[in-house]
């Protein structure tokens, strides 16, 4: 009797379960492994991998490599100790919040590092900790190659390559991609499960690449060279430019201090500043090529006007001096415009601003483009300050002739003495020369860009004849001469409005100029804030033209020419 229960109770547990199986296996098999499926599926978002920044040949300035993160499991770790232990030998002092989650053992994830180096990633992977794994970084590491090269042009991006400064930031759009969303089968830490189902549901798209007109012979040069004028005369900061006045093309673009982008977190803001687009300044004498401009294209000034010659001028309550650099006011008791700025005289300028009237000066100052951005594509450009003459006080027209109550940025002047260059068209500069996609196939072409006619050729070619002058016989003789080149330039030097006085001996000294000439290559501008010891442009700043000047030529296959008389105009 109890064995023909037994085995009774045994059919009918037998007759459920075939029921059972055939009712999950058949019925409803397909439901359940939807089911199953889902509940092991997770949706991500693949990032795309961010597009390349080259220099004006074609070479990878900055570029996004493969990497992997840190994160630990801790309520896997057995010795919490012995494992902080361990990775601070490799990484130092660990984040706070991250040691003090490894001891504790209800939380299941962490990070213990984002995006760190190949060679990093294989000591972690040699230590075989438990509750220690590393995970694929999609959207890669960002590595500028060239270290600290024109860093505060390029920029940086934060941990998710979002673009935080510079051509970065500027250019974010282009360089990120669009992301693509994917279904996977991953593990209760959302690792993907092995020879899992896939489905792309929106692929990613990588990054475009982004080519500037940086050369980077050129930015290595002006970098050096302006950091030996700062370190000599113990300067605050520099900035150095070489422009290309028929393209509009930047060449190169330096400033000091600088900062390694790759470990951007570690310097301050004033340290990552792009100076010569967000720092305006009071140029001082290199101003003065606005002043002769407006003169000559008015026609209320020729050539041979001639002005008295004074070293010190009362006007609007204010006494205008002429600089204490050894070069007086013109013989004879009176100097030409052309005298006025080849030995850099304040009083002179002042005068022939006066004669042209405000009117005349001030739109001469805006077609020159100062008190508006020059476009070149970088975040924070400072447009400079340049005031209407209802805002004028009486002495106003009589200091901005030289330079003197207007400010301007580096790259503004220039864009302007590139139209003295060129001819008198003033060019936009160009930063981004094209954008190709990741395969190398040109997307979009960057052209150069005319914005409108300053002045006239004629025009032009008598303030280069002004420029050539300063360097054979005025403020730039000798220290912005080239044996074997043609200059022709002008130096400035400017007392610093600090807090909103001009504060005794805080000055920028700055030169600009061109090579070769009478038709420039290229137009080099320097400027050295708060300089000790001597202060004048020709001095701190022409110096480091004519050494930058005297590479690019060479780098351009120029030779020297024993043709080039010192003293020829």
């Amino acid at each position: 009797m109890r064995a023909r229960f037994f085995f009774y109770a045994c059919m009918i547990v037998a007759l459920f379960l075939t029921w059972r199986l055939v009712e999950v296996q058949a019925l409803n098999g397909a439901l359940y492994a939807r089911e199953a499926l889902a509940q092991r599926s997770d949706t991500v978002e693949v990032f795309a991998r961010r597009g390349s920044i080259l220099d004006r040949n074609g070479n990878v300035l900055v570029r996004s490599s493969p990497s992997e993160s840190v994160y630990a499991v801790p309520r896997e770790i057995a010795d919490a100790d012995a494992a902080t232990a361990k990775l601070t030998k490799i990484f130092g002092r660990l984040d706070p919040s991250a040691a003090a989650a490894l001891h504790d053992r209800h939380l299941w994830f962490v990070w213990i590092a984002r995006k760190v180096p190949h060679d990093v990633a294989q000591r972690i992977r040699r230590l075989g900790l438990t509750g220690i794994d590393l995970k694929e970084e999609d959207t890669g590491l960002r590595v500028d190659t060239s270290g600290r090269l024109a860093s505060t042009v390029l920029g940086f991006v934060g941990t998710d390559e979002n673009g935080l400064d510079g051509v970065e930031y500027a250019y974010d759009d282009v360089l990120r991609g669009r992301s693509g969303r994917v279904t996977l089968e991953a593990d209760e830490f959302g690792r993907p499960i092995p020879f899992g189902r896939e489905r792309v549901i929106t692929p990613a798209q990588p990054g475009s690449s982004v080519q500037l007109t940086l050369d980077p012979y050129l930015q290595f040069v002006a970098e050096q060279t302006l950091a030996k004028q700062v370190s000599a005369f113990h300067a605050l900061d520099g900035s150095a430019i070489v422009m290309d006045p028929w393209s509009g093309d930047i060449l190169a673009m330096a400033n000091l201090p600088n900062f390694d982008p790759n470990r951007f977190w570690k310097f301050r803001d004033d340290q990552r500043r792009d100076r010569a687009v967000m720092d305006a300044y009071e140029p001082g004498s290199t101003y003065k090529l606005i002043t002769a401009a407006a003169a000559l294209e008015s026609h209320k000034v020729s050539l041979s006007s001639r002005f008295p010659a004074h070293d010190r001028l009362e006007i609007g309550g204010r006494t205008i001096h002429n600089a204490e650099d050894g070069f007086m006011a013109g013989t004879g008791g009176s100097e030409t415009l052309g005298e006025i700025v080849e030995y850099s005289h304040n009083v002179g300028a002042a005068e022939v601003g006066l004669s042209i009237g405000a009117k005349t000066f001030y739109a001469m100052e805006r077609k020159a483009g100062f008190g508006s951005p020059t476009s070149v594509g970088l975040p924070g450009e400072n447009p400079g300050i340049v005031p209407p003459p209802s805002q004028w006080s009486g002495s106003s027209l009589a200091t901005m002739s030289f330079g003197q109550g207007v400010s301007v940025t580096p790259l503004a002047m220039a864009r302007y003495y590139s139209a003295i260059a060129n001819g008198g068209l003033l060019i936009q500069p160009r930063l981004i020369r094209a954008v190709y996609d990741q395969e190398g196939k040109l997307l979009r072409r960057y052209s150069p860009k005319v914005v409108r006619r300053v002045f006239s050729q004629r025009t032009a070619a008598e303030l280069r004849t002004f420029l050539r002058a300063v360097v054979l016989h005025g403020t730039g003789d000798p220290t912005a001469q080239i044996a074997g080149y043609a200059t022709a330039g002008k130096t400035g030097t400017a007392s610093m409005v600090v807090d909103g006085v001009y504060r005794a001996g805080y000055y920028a000294a700055s030169f600009i100029g061109m090579v070769p000439y009478p038709r420039p290559r290229y137009v080099i501008y320097v400027k050295v804030e708060r300089p000790t010891g001597s202060y004048y442009g020709s001095v701190v700043a022409a110096p480091a033209f004519a050494a930058i000047a005297r590479a690019a030529m060479l780098h351009a296959g120029v030779l020297p020419s024993a043709n080039v008389a010192r003293n020829a105009r």
